[in-house]
C-alpha cells in the first residue's frame, strides 16, 4: 500500500456483540493495519475477533478500577472511567502507539474503548496520528437475544437469573454503552455501519466508510473475487432483529426502539445529523432518570429485605430467650427489647461450632 496519505488510527467501536469484530476484520483484508496477537476465536465468533490482548488487557486494567463492568448499563459508568484515567495509562496507550508507528493506518478494535474514545484521540494526536472512528450498528433485539445465547454467566454474576433479568440488564447495557458511543465521538471524523448491511452488501458499506474516513483499500472494493468475499459470511447473522423472544419492560423497549432509530438516521449522513443528536441527548436524559428512578425501588426492596431479616432475627431471638429463661427461671421473654434479643442470637452464634464440626459440609 502507497504511504501517501495522513497517518490515521481507526478506531472500531460500538455496543458489543453489534459486528465490530466483522468490521475489523473486513478492514484488515482490505489492507489496513489490525496488529495481534489477537483473542482467539470461538463458538460466538467463529471468524475471530480481531480484537487485540494488548487492548483487552489495557482496559480491563482500567475497568476494574473503575468498578465496572465491560458493558455496563449504568450512567455514570463513563464518568466512573473517566476518573481513573491517569498519566500512567496515557504513556501506556503511548507507548503502545509506538510500536506501530511504522503502520499508517493503524487499527484497533475494541468494544470496552466505548469508555475511553478520548483517550485514544489524544493519544493519537500525541502521536501524529489523525483518529478515526468506525461504529457499528446492530438492532437491540439482535444484541440481547445474542448476549444471551452466549454470555448469559455475565448477566448471572451481576445478579439477573430469570430470562426477564437478563434480557433487562443486557437491554439497558446497550442502550448506555450505544448512547455513550454515539456522544462522545460527536464531532469527530466518523461513520456509522448497520450490521446487516454489512452481512448483506459489504462493497457499497464499505465505499462509503473509505469516502467518510479518508481511508486507502489495497485491494479496491472493485477488486472481484476479493477476499472479504471469503470473510463476510451472511450466517453470522444467527439472532434476527425481533422482540418476540426478549422478554423487556416496555418503557425499557421503547427507549431502545428510539435509540436505534436516531443512531440509524445517522448511517450515510456523514455520521452528523443535529435533529438526531438532539433526540439522543434527550433520550440519554430519559434514561438517566428511568436507572434513578429504578435505583429508589431497589432502595425500596433493600429497607424491605433488612426488615424482614430484622424480623427473622427477633422471633429467633425470642425462641432462644425462651429456652434460656426456661433453663435459667428468668426474665420473661415479653418484656425483652428486640436489641436484647438479637444480643442473644448473637451469642448463641458465636458458642454455635462451625459447619464442618456440625457435620456439614462448608
Amino acid at each position: 500500500m502507497p504511504p501517501s496519505g495522513p497517518r490515521v488510527l481507526v478506531l472500531v467501536t460500538g455496543a458489543a456483540r453489534s459486528g465490530t469484530s466483522t468490521a475489523a476484520g473486513t478492514l484488515h483484508h482490505l489492507g489496513l493495519d489490525v496488529p495481534g496477537p489477537f483473542m482467539d476465536a470461538n463458538e460466538s465468533n467463529p471468524k475471530g475477533f480481531y480484537e487485540s490482548r494488548w487492548s483487552v488487557r489495557f482496559h480491563n486494567q482500567l475497568i476494574r478500577r473503575a468498578g465496572i463492568n465491560a458493558v455496563d448499563g449504568r450512567p455514570d459508568a463513563l464518568e466512573r472511567v473517566h476518573a481513573v484515567i491517569d498519566d500512567q495509562a496515557r504513556a501506556k496507550l503511548g507507548r503502545y502507539l509506538a510500536r506501530h508507528e511504522d503502520l499508517p493506518q493503524l487499527v484497533v478494535k475494541d468494544p470496552r474503548s466505548v469508555w475511553t474514545q478520548h483517550l485514544w484521540a489524544d493519544a493519537a494526536h500525541a502521536a501524529g496520528r489523525e483518529i478515526r472512528y468506525l461504529s457499528m450498528l446492530r438492532h437491540p433485539a439482535e444484541v440481547v437475544s445474542s448476549r444471551t445465547t452466549y454470555y448469559a454467566h455475565y448477566a448471572r454474576a451481576a445478579g439477573a437469573e430469570g430470562p426477564r433479568e437478563q434480557a433487562s440488564l443486557n437491554l439497558m447495557r446497550w442502550i448506555n454503552t450505544t448512547l455513550v458511543s454515539e456522544r462522545e465521538t460527536r464531532g469527530a471524523v466518523r461513520s456509522f455501519v448497520d450490521y446487516a448491511d454489512l452481512l448483506q452488501e459489504w462493497r457499497p458499506a464499505l465505499s462509503r466508510v473509505g469516502v467518510e474516513l479518508g481511508l486507502r483499500y489495497d485491494p479496491p472494493v472493485e477488486v472481484s473475487p476479493h477476499p472479504v468475499d471469503d470473510f463476510i459470511d451472511p450466517g453470522l447473522r444467527r439472532h434476527d432483529a425481533s422482540w418476540a423472544d426478549v422478554p423487556v419492560p416496555h418503557l425499557l423497549r421503547a427507549t431502545a426502539e428510539q435509540v436505534w432509530e436516531s443512531c440509524s438516521a445517522l448511517v450515510g449522513r456523514g455520521a452528523s445529523d443535529p435533529g438526531s443528536e438532539a433526540r439522543l441527548d434527550e433520550l440519554a436524559e430519559d434514561y438517566r432518570w428511568l436507572v434513578a428512578d429504578a435505583a429508589l425501588l431497589d432502595q425500596e426492596a433493600l429497607y424491605e429485605a433488612t426488615r424482614r431479616a430484622r424480623s427473622t432475627g427477633v422471633q429467633e431471638g425470642r425462641r432462644l430467650a425462651a429456652e434460656e429463661a426456661v433453663a435459667a427461671g428468668s426474665v420473661p421473654v415479653d418484656e425483652l427489647r428486640s436489641r436484647e434479643l438479637m444480643r442473644i442470637v448473637g451469642r448463641r452464634l458465636l458458642r454455635r461450632p462451625p459447619p464442618e464440626q456440625e457435620g456439614h459440609r462448608p
